[in-house]
């Protein structure tokens, strides 16, 4: 890389506290936060149904924190418990149909507050944003390993 690291760091940390900062107004607005958003695009995308530690995992946070998020959720009907076609013992989440409607809800006014903050960039270079976020978490995640091993 051929830029001081000083300068992509501070443009990095800027970037990230604006879009955040954004993310979390809007969140707010229908009491959630980037967890729980997270935890139900990862219940919604399984479509069958998602175990808890599933979840998890995928959040790298503990199964107990799951379950109470998991409960609040389920008061406020965006998912409900489901039963395991393959595992009487083991319960799966899926999201409600009120949710399904609440989901879509939250992801058209994200979708409004961040186009504010993307004006000017095409579809392109998002995926190519996106890729480049994958690509250093992939490459972090084998350093990790790595080092583990």
């Amino acid at each position: 890389m051929n830029l001081p690291t000083y300068i992509t760091g501070t443009v990095q940390s800027k970037g990230y506290r604006l879009l955040r900062q954004h993310v979390y107004e809007v969140l707010c607005e229908f009491d959630l936060t980037p967890t729980y958003w997270a935890m139900l695009g990862i219940i919604l995308q399984a479509r069958d149904g998602v175990r808890q530690v599933e979840i998890a995992q995928a959040l790298h946070v503990k199964a107990p924190l799951i379950t109470a998020m998991a409960r609040k959720l389920e008061e406020r009907d965006i998912i409900h418990s489901v039963q395991n076609q393959f595992d009487a013992r083991a319960k799966l989440l899926a999201v409600t149909s009120d949710g399904k409607k609440f989901i879509k809800t939250v992801e058209t006014a994200l979708h409004k507050s961040l186009d504010q903050l993307l004006e000017g960039l095409t579809e392109n270079d998002l995926v190519v944003y996106h890729k480049v976020l994958q690509t250093i978490i992939t490459n972090a995640e084998t350093l990790n390993k790595r080092e583990t091993e």
